[in-house]
């Protein structure tokens, strides 16, 4: 054996701290035959694959030796609890809440009870519907070979969500899960699955949040599966306290003609390492991704977004937003991939930066995967300051300078936060990036 070969399987052996083959033996016992099947093949990959290190060019920019995994242990599989509703809560059909070790399902308009949708834990949905969930789980969108992290949220999830929409059915609000965390010292690994059935209209939002002084580790995988002709919006609001470090995995696989909405709010935590994008896997369809990111203090997000495309005659766009400000670092790596056969795609990305203080870091990097012709595959991205003739333009009528450049930050962002569909969600945001713009200015 090579000394590369040494290293690679000295890498593959290796385990995160707090999740061992003792750890998963104590967690798999008995248990549902279909999810223990489900976790012990993804633990299998967990064990096979490689450890993330510095060296890895996907790690180069966010260090995996941050995350302390060492000084957190994971949630216990989450029960059945109570809801506490929030003024939010009456803009939805549905109201998940998961609090630390506790899920709560809420029926507010009627449509679970009327089979309008079906919104269930795993473990429910593994005993009432085993076909749904031996699809979908690990399915195409996400399977445990994707990486060390996402094998290890297939082995270890303690908090798993099933979403099914059935064929032609249009909620009229949505569906709404609220992730509240309050345990210090623990990792939360969520698992999400979302099926939205031919012809069905949907839009399911996530808010995270938890304290500053809460310090927490988050493993997070969600699969989104939108079928023909079909269309899911999708919103996170991304709150976490910046005593939280979150590694996370999403994907949705879109069908002929089918339409994927993603709307992606990533303003809280400390360090933040995320991966999502969508595979346009059937002629006709679209996917439309939004994001806004905004760091201060020493804040360091890293996110890679995919606009693949598996089939001929498909759409995406891609624009994400960010300000940079204090020490804060963000790294955006944007990839859109054109499969063999893929002609007459359309598809874009954009990525606008603004650094706002001396000590702030922005990092770009798009690329390009193409091994198809006949189509438009394209991509642009800018890093700079605000206009200084904007700031002169809006003192010279009046307004503070403090004023000035925050109302051009806003405003950089308002062509995201105007595709939000809940009134309350749009002024939340808004709320977060006055805090950290007024602190900073």
């Amino acid at each position: 054996m090579s000394m590369n070969d040494t290293a690679l399987a000295e890498k593959a052996s290796e385990t995160i701290a707090g999740f061992t083959e003792e750890a998963f033996s104590a967690l798999t016992q008995p248990g549902n035959p279909l999810l223990r099947g489900k976790r012990e093949e993804a633990f299998a990959e967990y064990l096979r694959l490689p450890a993330p290190h510095a060296f890895d060019e996907e790690w180069r920019k966010t260090d995996p030796a941050l995350f302390r995994f060492d000084t957190w242990s994971a949630l216990p599989s989450a029960a059945a609890g109570s809801v506490q509703p929030t003024d939010w809560d009456s803009a939805f059909d549905v109201v998940v809440q998961v609090d630390g070790a506790s899920v709560s399902i809420e029926d507010r308009t009627g449509i679970l009870s009327a089979g309008r949708a079906y919104v269930a834990s795993l473990f429910d949905a593994a005993e009432e519907h085993p076909d749904w969930v031996q699809q979908y789980l690990q399915g195409a969108a996400l399977p445990a070979s994707t990486d060390k992290f996402t094998a290890l949220n297939g082995a270890f999830w303690n908090v798993g969500i099933f979403i099914h929409i059935p064929e032609g059915t249009k909620l009229e609000k949505g569906i709404f899960l609220r992730y509240r965390q309050r345990e210090t010292g623990a990792v939360l690994i969520p698992r999400l699955v979302i099926v939205a059935e031919s012809g069905s209209e949907a839009t399911v939002v996530e808010h995270l949040e938890s304290d500053d002084e809460v310090s927490m580790g988050v493993v997070s995988a969600r699969e989104l599966y939108v079928d023909q002709a079909a269309r899911l919006k999708f919103l996170t609001l991304q709150e976490w306290g910046r005593g939280t470090y979150q590694i996370g995995n999403d994907m949705a696989v879109v069908q002929r003609d089918a339409q994927v909405d993603w709307i992606t709010l990533n303003l809280g935590s400390q360090i933040s390492k995320l991966k999502f994008g969508s595979d346009v896997a059937g002629p006709g369809s679209s996917a439309e991704l939004d994001g806004i990111f905004c760091t201060d203090t020493d804040q360091h997000i890293d996110q890679t977004t995919l606009q693949i495309h598996s089939a001929p005659h498909t759409y995406s766009r891609l624009l994400y937003k960010g300000a940079v400000m204090d020490q804060g670092h963000s790294v955006y790596r944007g990839i859109i991939q054109a499969k063999p056969g893929a002609i007459k795609v359309d598809a874009y990305q954009t990525n606008n930066n603004l650094v706002l203080s001396n000590g702030a870091i922005a990092d770009t990097i798009p690329g390009l995967l193409i091994d198809a012709d006949d189509l438009k595959c394209s991509h642009g991205a800018t890093i700079g300051n605000l206009d200084e003739n904007q700031v002169f333009y809006l003192r010279a009528r009046g307004i503070p300078e403090h004023e000035a450049r925050k109302l051009l930050i806003l405003g950089f962002y308002d062509e995201i936060l105007d595709r939000i569909p809940y009134a309350s969600i749009r002024d939340r945001v808004h709320e977060l990036l006055v805090e950290k713009l007024d602190r900073v200015l």
